[in-house]
């Protein structure tokens, strides 16, 4: 009797209880994160992950950006579920179903992350989060149950999966070389009397804190901004956001006002617009996005600056921007209040 009962347990005697908590930990805290972003995205379409790319990425998924962290939500809760149940029982069938469920995350994610990394060469930061919580979660379910074979073959599968996904081509449509920069025009200003050259081209998106960083300082300078010709080129395409630049492109008088401030303003905005996008808003920014990915561009602020026919300069970031547009006399020195 006593035999039988020790093999019943064996498997629970074996299981380390500091791997089982942080277990449970990293699984609270990822659901807790990619909830938090889904909440953020509902309540003022922003997300966890502040960079241009995470978006880029998402056009390439069949549901979406938000429908990916909703099944990523999903698939931590019932996986927690399921850990939850397999340590309280102790069944061979919820360990092995656990096993299961897991070798098919690690492939569906090393295949996404081999194709953001090596195809479409973006790196969306919560994909990457993601990647490491199911790296983490691995080591320490190999740790539960004391299984070294669980560690090996979820590698295996990962980067299997990484080098599938590294095998895919990008679509040949979705980076044309053939757009040139003066054929995009999705937000044009200028002042009352502007100069010829230098003209300035500034991708930007609505969700950036760095682009706007250079937004402010620009709306803070009353006078040298104003004097030159400004393309504004946001690269958004959440239905929000499109009736947001929608918005500033029909405003009467934006030829008058401060547009750094607009943008800005309209970034703030709680709501969303009652506003129809035009089709020819979207197609231009689908153009600008072609053009940034044909390029090679691989995060905003950018600014392109055209100081005469086919001369032009790239400038990567907020800091390479203001540091450029002071040096020139473009910018003066004021800083925003804290």
């Amino acid at each position: 009797m006593k035999k039988k009962k020790k093999a019943q347990t064996g498997d629970q005697a074996a299981d380390p209880w500091i791997s089982a908590v942080m277990l449970h930990a990293l699984f609270i805290l990822t659901s807790a994160g990619l909830a938090l972003d889904l909440i953020f995205r509902q309540a003022g379409g922003v997300s966890l992950c502040p960079t241009e790319a995470c978006q880029l990425v998402g056009e390439y998924v069949r549901i979406g950006e938000a429908g990916l962290v909703f099944m990523g939500l999903v698939f931590f809760l019932g996986l927690w579920l399921i850990y939850f149940f397999a340590r309280r029982y102790n069944r061979a069938w919820l360990w092995g179903a656990m096993t299961l469920i897991l070798m098919g995350a690690l492939a569906f994610d090393g295949s996404l992350l081999g194709f953001q990394f090596a195809v479409i060469q973006e790196q969306c930061q919560l994909c990457i989060a993601v990647g490491i919580a199911l790296l983490l979660l691995l080591i320490l379910y190999a740790l539960v149950r004391g299984k070294a074979f669980i560690f090996l073959a979820g590698m295996v599968v990962w980067l299997g999966g990484g080098a599938a996904g590294a095998m895919l081509e990008q679509p040949a449509n979705s980076s044309p070389a053939n757009y040139r920069l003066q054929d995009i025009q999705v937000l044009r200003w200028s002042g009352p009397e502007p100069e010829d050259w230098p003209r300035f081209y500034f991708f930007f998106s609505l969700h950036c804190p760095h682009c706007s960083e250079v937004l402010i300082h620009l709306a803070l300078d009353e006078e040298a901004p104003k004097r030159y010709i400004w393309n504004f080129i946001p690269l958004d395409t959440d239905p929000g956001d499109l009736k947001k630049i929608a918005a500033l492109r029909a405003m009467e008088n934006l030829d008058d006002a401060n547009p750094f401030f607009e943008i800005l303003r309209m970034e703030q905005y709680p709501g969303v617009p009652d506003i129809e996008v035009p089709r020819d808003l979207e197609e231009q920014i689908e153009k600008a996005r072609n053009f940034f990915r044909a390029r090679g561009f691989r995060g905003v602020p950018l600014t392109i600056i055209e100081q005469s026919p086919g001369v032009k300069i790239t400038l990567t970031g907020a800091e390479n921007a203001l540091g450029f547009l002071r040096q020139q006399g473009i910018l003066s020195g004021t800083e925003p209040d804290d």
